[in-house]
């Protein structure tokens, strides 16, 4: 076989496989001028702001590179970049709500770029479109402790948005991934459930609970303080959390409605 033949093979499958749909992923699409995250079943996708994963998937404990962040050719504009911002912490799954984690660690990480999400959110971080406007990405996921030792299984939670700097496109809504690390696929199946019914679905009438446990009060105004002049603490819609936020967190003190 000719070195020009295998050239033009290998060729083909890198692009492939940067096109494919992922049954898992979190697909990317544009929506009345926003990011919108769905889930793929089969060949369609229906929209969705909650995703499973599961630690050791790919054999490595307490690590996955799924899921995915898929954009098919042509849905952003060649030249920008796409990438994700924590909106809040790290939190544990108790079987009845979201508490805020202590020793646990997410890293998020990409060759060299690193997002380390504890009880506060983190910075996120943006890799490059590709040339066919296409965004098809694996980050890795690694779940560790720092200043003591893991649980020796845990359900975990964290919110983020997507975005784009084309300066055009809007941030998507925000999305949650709920991570099992060695628990059951009932329990698991039940914490999604749980952030599908109090987050997703009922969270936007709650805004400043930011830990998502039904009310608003010290932690969700320590996180807000955390990210403070970010993203992660934004009330309002404005891009970056402000006194506007601080006063929408106080005029909301107590049980979420």
């Amino acid at each position: 076989m000719s070195r020009t033949l295998l050239a033009a093979l290998a060729a083909g499958f890198i692009a492939s496989a940067a096109t494919a749909q992922h049954a898992g992923d979190i697909n990317l699409s544009i929506a009345q001028g926003a990011i919108r995250t769905s889930a793929l079943n089969g060949a369609a996708s229906t929209p969705e702001r909650v995703f499973g994963a599961t630690f050791g998937d790919t054999g490595v404990a307490r690590f996955t590179s799924n899921p995915g962040f898929e954009a098919l050719p042509g849905t952003f504009a060649p030249g920008s970049r796409t990438g994700f911002t924590p909106r809040s912490g790290l939190a544990r799954f108790t079987g009845a709500g979201l508490e805020s984690v202590t020793v646990e660690r997410l890293e998020i990480k990409f060759l060299t770029l690193v997002s380390v999400i504890g009880a506060q959110p983190a910075a996120g971080f943006d890799l490059a479109v590709q040339s066919n406007g296409g965004w098809h990405r694996h980050l890795n996921f690694r779940l560790f402790a720092q200043g003591g030792k893991l649980p020796s299984s845990g359900i975990y939670v964290v919110e983020m948005e997507v975005y784009s700097n084309d300066g055009v496109t809007l941030p998507s809504e925000p999305l949650w991934i709920v991570f099992n690390d060695g628990q059951s696929l009932a329990e698991h199946d039940a914490a999604i459930a749980w952030v599908a019914d109090n987050l997703a679905s009922g969270g936007a009438s709650c805004p400043a609970d930011l830990d998502g446990n039904g009310d608003v009060g010290a932690p969700d105004l320590a996180t807000l303080l955390a990210a403070w002049g970010t993203a992660g603490g934004d009330l309002g819609g404005d891009g970056f959390t402000d006194a506007a936020d601080l006063a929408a967190l106080l005029a909301s003190w107590g049980a979420c409605p």
